[in-house]
């Protein structure tokens, strides 16, 4: 999203010119004319000369931003040509002037619109506005590059500002509706922000994400995620609980509403309205996946294990991706585990060959799936959920010394 090369602006010093304005004006580069200005604020004359220094510091930002451009420019037209190789790029000092830009154009556009002496509002920098609408991909390309050099926190600026600056009343004269990157940059702006803790700008970014059709369900859950990190007291939860339920009225097959308000309900100790809102989507569709895998988990609590590992191994059949599929198979092999960890500790005395036998068939239960979800968790950050499980199943079925055994006592960090 290279955009267009631009035109500088001049920066004549007037007769009227204080000395202050006068020494930030005949500096060379961005950094010493920030300096200056910073240094020298409460000595420029007015509003007008504010909106003078801002503009140097603006023009010094784009000579350095117009400079990267037409480097760019020149390598992909020669590139067109069939000419191999091109010159370097500064990218990040190139990204880093896009920053300076804004944050000097602004604040330009801030004093030039200041009315005079006279009460009169006369902007001279007329042009900036639309120089800094233009160079707003520059930010998306900026927050992409710092995404790339593993820089969250500068990504997020950039693209933050993509964001803000749409809803800037600088450029209100520009539509929105016309800007066709405006809701997919917001969704990654509302991440970050989610991440940051920064919740009142995830909020205000996450409206627009939902707006876009690719990312309408990933957008709802991010939105959930934001509503629910706010939550201190119990009253903050049983309102989050009815905007839930509000949503899920207008939605009732979207599975992330239903988990999430099944258990905010449980967590609420609404256990019975929770489990009503599951057995009623059941009643009207056997096959939801959501429903399936919240009754698995709500059996599984109440200690019902072969309930839970049927209502888990349904979902199990229609779970979409592998971290869903770790965390299934993960549990169903938890219930088979408690169901027979329980079963044996109400064996009084040594158990039979033929008990033993009983038991080692749900215990190898157990491991099918912890085995399954171990195999698919190729990074083991999952681990918590079927190492010592695992481990506990192989050491009564297999021995303490079994290779299997050890193998997954060391999984499990067991000693």
């Amino acid at each position: 999203m290279l955009a267009a090369l631009m035109l500088l602006g001049t920066s004549a010093a007037f007769a009227g010119d204080s000395d202050a304005l006068k020494a930030i004006l005949k500096a060379q580069t961005y950094s010493e004319a920030k300096s200056l200005l910073q240094s020298s604020q409460s000595q420029l004359a007015n509003d007008a000369e504010r909106a003078k220094a801002y503009n140097k510091l603006y023009e010094l930002a784009m000579k350095k931003v117009n400079a990267e451009q037409t480097v760019q420019l020149r390598n992909e037209t020669n590139e067109k040509m069939g000419q191999k190789g091109g010159e370097p790029v500064d990218e990040q000092g190139l990204y880093q002037a896009v920053d300076n830009a804004f944050d000097a154009g602004l604040e330009m556009v801030k004093f030039d619109n200041m009315p005079n002496e006279k009460g009169k509002v006369k902007p001279r920098f007329t042009t900036v506005i639309d120089q800094l609408y233009l160079l707003r991909g520059q930010l998306i390309n900026g927050g992409i590059f710092f995404q790339g050099a593993k820089d969250d926190k500068t990504a997020y600026k950039f693209l933050a500002r993509y964001v803000d600056t749409a809803d800037d009343p600088v450029f209100a004269k520009f539509d929105k509706s016309k800007d066709t990157n405006l809701n997919e940059i917001a969704f990654f702006a509302a991440y970050y922000a989610y991440d940051n803790k920064d919740f009142e700008k995830a909020a205000r970014y996450i409206e627009y994400a939902m707006k876009s059709q690719e990312r309408a369900k990933e957008a709802q859950q991010l939105q959930l995620a934001i509503l629910g990190a706010q939550l201190k007291t119990r009253q903050d939860s049983i309102a989050y609980a009815e905007k839930l339920e509000a949503i899920y009225s207008q939605d009732s097959s979207n599975d992330a509403i239903l988990t999430t308000l099944t258990s905010t309900y449980s967590g609420l100790g609404m256990q019975d309205k929770a489990e009503k809102l599951i057995n009623a989507q059941l009643a009207k569709n056997p096959n939801s996946y959501g429903a399936l895998v919240m009754k698995g988990q709500f059996e599984s609590q109440k200690k019902n294990y072969d309930a839970a590992a049927d209502c888990l191994s349904k979902a199990l059949a229609l779970a979409k991706d592998d971290d869903s599929r770790i965390a299934i198979n993960a549990s169903i092999g938890q219930c088979w585990f408690y169901k027979a960890q329980e079963r044996v500790a109400e064996v009084k005395g040594v158990l039979t060959k033929a008990a033993r036998e009983q038991f080692n068939e749900v215990y190898n239960k157990a491991i099918q799936y912890l085995e399954a979800a171990k195999q698919l968790d190729v990074t083991k950050s999952h681990k918590s959920n079927w190492a010592y499980p695992l481990y506990g199943c192989y050491y009564f079925v297999k021995g303490a010394q079994a290779p299997e055994t050890q193998a997954a006592a060391a999984d499990a960090g067991v000693q």
